[in-house]
């Protein structure tokens, strides 16, 4: 009997294994897209939309003051400074495929890396 187990064991590891790895790839494979454009948020309203193709810094700014330092660069985005106690969003690195984000929780600044033809919307019933 505890050979059966066993057996039943090592066959149920490796679909799980199986299972992981497959997720994994599939995973890998639909966010492996590079994005086009970064859309950046604060509070909740859309700051603006830029390219990933054109190198440029932008500087969010609330109640006269800039809380965040953006940094478009060589096809990568990232968030240079911040005025936060943290800095979650800084260590969060570059990103520059579709679906990647960097949160700024303390300055509800979030910046998106999207397609150039998203409209915003999910879906659009008739």
């Amino acid at each position: 009997m505890s050979k059966w187990l066993k057996k039943r064991d090592i066959i149920l590891i490796a679909v799980l294994l199986l299972v992981g790895i497959i997720t994994l790839i599939i995973w890998a494979f639909i966010y492996s897209d590079k994005g086009k454009s970064v859309t950046i948020e604060q509070r909740g309203e859309i700051i603006g939309t830029y390219s990933l193709d054109k190198d440029e810094t932008i500087n969010i700014e609330y109640k006269g003051k800039t809380v965040n330092k953006i940094i478009i660069e060589d096809g990568y985005c990232y968030m240079q400074e911040a005025e936060c106690p943290d800095h979650l969003c800084i260590k969060q690195g570059k990103i520059n495929k579709k679906g990647q984000t960097i949160v700024c929780m303390p300055n509800r600044v979030v910046v998106s890396v999207t397609d150039d033809d998203e409209s915003g919307y999910d879906s659009i019933a008739s």
